[in-house]
């Protein structure tokens, strides 16, 4: 069968500013569906014009199935989509994946997904993908045998029961060929999205990975893993970003991974990836043999440097953790981007604007400020719901950018403030220029894209995510 996966377009414009990351999710079911023909079509290589490249392919390639993925604030952009597909070929076949539909299938919202959706594939897809294309390629209506299947039937929707989480050694390798266009990039160096294991075992109360994967941490064979960083390589990519959801969980296995990494010379490609800072402060030699494997850009979510607010939040770290991590990379010359959050329910001007500054002086070379985003549930939601602390409930609105909620102490127009405000003021702060891994590896990037982009988002850019959909012609 001919199938046709597109991911999403909409991303927070801090994202735009720096990377365009492909979707790792699609192309991994592209690889494993053997025996059909398969496109994978990126949306936001083309975004704010998707229409056209939407109805070339559905002429060109002429799919009978359409699978879409979404997170949660890009899930509007789906249905809007899926409606124009509809439009111009009434007989294709709509399923649905990713975070929200897996979170959100059971919700009486999902009932306006009736005119648009056939079929809603929930968690870990490429069995449950696999078996559904199998149905509908021998014409069988028996679906209710296919765990981890939402399907309608007239007004209704079905639920089968959950799948259990998949054997990761029994997966094929990503079909990144799929793609028509590999337009993206971190920066200068042209990027790639690559796994080596899945899931996390903490319970960090804004965190919904545990509705995807549960409480469980698995990694992928070393040997997978280094076979698709030699397909990404063949094609001639400069940088691989690891996407994992804790790749510090298991320090044994992130070791033999840099070890595979320098072992088979896969160094002379530039690695990215997502980090816990106590993974790095209690395993320095693991830095260490990041640095030889080519690691250069760290995301390390300190989230905060408030004692009260991490054991709020149930994050496994301290402040005195956090510092260590960051020395630690700065030693080894890899470029930090901070992560941090802001509007805890007891958060004002004052407590924002402290836990900011503690955050400036970890010396990160980039600061990823995000208000606390109340995503479907989550423990956070349920809390700041019982307070009635939310102040919008339109999750087109959750990219972790804009702001969705009160404090005890601040408005939300005043939370936005605060923290728009802070970012603005580190732009022109000379010791985070000239201290800028960033500034050392694109100079030019750096200064015309990056920094003045920054302003212009902090200055005038206060539209919501539902008022930045209308921007695409979709």
């Amino acid at each position: 069968m001919k199938i046709l996966l597109i991911a999403m377009p909409d991303t927070a414009d801090y994202i735009d500013n720096i990377t365009r990351q492909p979707n790792l999710a699609l192309v991994s079911l592209a690889g494993n569906l053997p025996g059909h023909d398969v496109r994978v079509l990126d949306l936001v290589v083309h975004k704010p014009h998707l229409r056209q490249p939407i109805a070339d392919i559905l002429k060109t390639f002429r799919p009978q199935i359409v699978g879409l993925s979404a997170m949660s604030f890009q899930f509007d952009t789906l249905l809007r989509v899926s409606r124009y597909i509809r439009s111009l070929d009434q007989q294709i076949i709509m399923i649905a994946g990713g975070y929200h539909a897996t979170l959100m299938a059971r919700d009486e919202s999902a009932g306006q997904w009736t005119d648009t959706l056939d079929y809603i594939v929930r968690g870990e897809g490429e069995e449950t993908f696999r078996e559904l294309v199998s149905a509908i390629e021998k014409n069988s209506s028996a679906y209710d045998g296919i765990p981890g299947l939402s399907y309608r039937r007239g007004d209704q929707w079905i639920h089968n029961g959950e799948r259990p989480l998949l054997d990761l050694t029994k997966i094929n390798l990503p079909l990144r060929t799929a793609r028509p266009s590999q337009n993206f990039f971190f920066g200068t160096w042209s990027l790639d999205v690559a796994e080596t294991s899945r899931g996390c075992p903490f319970h960090c109360k804004f965190c919904s990975i545990m509705h995807m994967y549960g409480s469980v941490f698995r990694q992928f064979p070393v040997e997978r893993v280094i076979a698709d960083l030699q397909n990404i390589r063949a094609q001639g990519t400069e940088a691989v970003f690891f996407s994992d959801d804790n790749i510090t969980y298991d320090i044994g296995h992130f070791h033999d991974i840099c070890d595979a990494i320098i072992a088979n010379g896969l160094n002379d490609m530039i690695y990215l990836t997502q980090v816990t800072a106590v993974g790095l402060a209690d395993n320095p030699d693991l830095v260490v043999k990041m640095e030889k494997a080519n690691f250069k850009v760290a995301f390390v979510g300190f989230e905060s440097m408030e004692p009260s607010a991490l054991k709020e939040m149930k994050k496994p770290t301290s402040p005195e953790k956090n510092r260590r991590a960051a020395q630690l990379l700065r030693q080894h010359h890899i470029a930090i981007i901070a992560g941090c959050v802001v509007g805890y329910p007891d958060d004002d001007w004052e407590s924002v604007s402290r836990q900011y500054r503690m955050i400036k002086d970890l010396q990160p070379d980039s600061i990823y400020a995000q208000f606390l985003t109340p995503y479907p549930r989550t423990r956070v939601r349920e809390e700041l719901q019982a307070e009635s602390l939310i102040t919008n409930n339109d999750f087109s609105r959750y990219d972790g950018f804009t702001c969705n909620i009160r404090t005890r102490h601040l408005s939300e127009q005043e939370l936005f403030r605060c923290l728009k405000s802070l970012t603005l003021r580190k732009v022109f702060d000379p010791k985070m220029i000239f201290i800028n891994a960033f500034w050392k590896m694109f100079p030019l990037w750096y200064i015309l894209t990056n920094s003045l982009k920054c302003v212009l988002d902090n200055c005038y850019n206060v539209l919501s995510a539902k008022q930045k959909i209308k921007h695409m012609d979709i």
